[in-house]
C-alpha cells in the first residue's frame, strides 16, 4: 500500500517560514486571516469539514496545481491529495476557532515555486467573482509583483490565496457557527471521529508509479 507522502520538517520549518515571509512581504501571511462574524450560521463540525474541503478542492481545481498542496504541522508536511489517509490527518487536527459566542474552521495550504502565479491569482479572482463572493485585494495599494486577495461572503465566509513566484498561499475560512459542536469548550467531537472514520472507507486508487 502507499504511504502517504510525509515529509518531515527538520529543515522545513525553516522554509515554509521562508515562503510565508516570501509570499506575503510581511508577518500577517503567517496566521490566517479571521474576520469578525457578520452572522451566525447553524452548521454543525462536520457541516464545517464538509464545506471547507469542498472549497479547498474547488480552489485546486481552479488553481490548475493538483499535486505540491501541503499543510505543515506538528513537524511533518502532509501533502493535500485524494488519498482519504491524506485528508483524515490534515482534519484530523483541525478544530473550531473562537469567534465572537460560536466557533469557525480556518484550513491553509501551501504550494512552492509555481512559474504561472499572476495568472492563477487572475484566474482565481474571476471565478470567485463569479461565484458572488466580494473579492478585495488585502494590500493597498495593490502589489503587481504579490497579489494577495481575499473573498468575503455575507454569513462571514472568507477565503483568500497570496500569490508570488515563490508559492501560493491559499487559506479557507468557515462562517462563524453556534452549533454546540463548534464550541471551543468542552470540545463535542463524537460526531466529527465517526466522521473521519468514514472519510477513510471513501474508493480511492493510487496513481501507478
Amino acid at each position: 500500500m502507499k504511504k502517504i507522502n510525509r515529509r518531515r520538517r527538520a529543515s522545513a520549518v525553516a522554509g515554509v517560514a521562508l515562503l510565508a515571509v516570501a509570499v506575503s512581504g510581511c508577518d500577517r501571511m503567517e496566521v490566517p486571516i479571521i474576520s469578525e462574524p457578520t452572522r451566525f450560521v447553524g452548521w454543525t463540525l462536520v457541516e464545517h469539514l464538509q464545506w471547507v474541503e469542498a472549497e479547498i478542492d474547488k480552489a485546486i481545481a481552479v488553481s490548475g496545481i493538483k499535486d505540491g498542496w501541503f499543510k505543515s504541522f506538528s513537524g511533518e508536511e502532509i501533502e493535500w491529495t485524494d488519498d482519504p489517509r491524506s485528508r483524515y490527518e490534515i482534519f484530523g487536527s483541525l478544530l473550531p476557532r473562537a469567534c465572537g459566542g460560536g466557533g469557525l474552521l480556518v484550513q491553509s495550504l501551501v504550494v512552492r515555486d509555481v512559474p504561472d502565479w499572476a495568472e492563477i491569482s487572475d484566474r482565481m479572482r474571476a471565478a470567485w467573482e463569479s461565484e458572488g463572493w466580494v473579492v478585495t485585494s488585502v494590500f493597498y495599494p495593490e502589489r503587481p509583483d504579490n497579489p494577495f486577495y481575499r473573498a468575503d461572503r455575507r454569513d462571514g465566509a472568507v477565503l483568500s490565496l497570496n500569490s508570488k513566484a515563490e508559492g501560493l498561499i491559499l487559506s479557507v475560512e468557515s462562517p462563524c457557527s453556534a452549533d454546540a459542536t463548534m464550541s471551543t469548550g468542552p470540545l463535542k467531537l463524537e460526531e466529527r471521529n465517526a466522521y473521519l472514520e468514514e472519510m477513510l472507507e471513501r474508493p480511492y486508487t493510487p496513481p501507478e508509479e
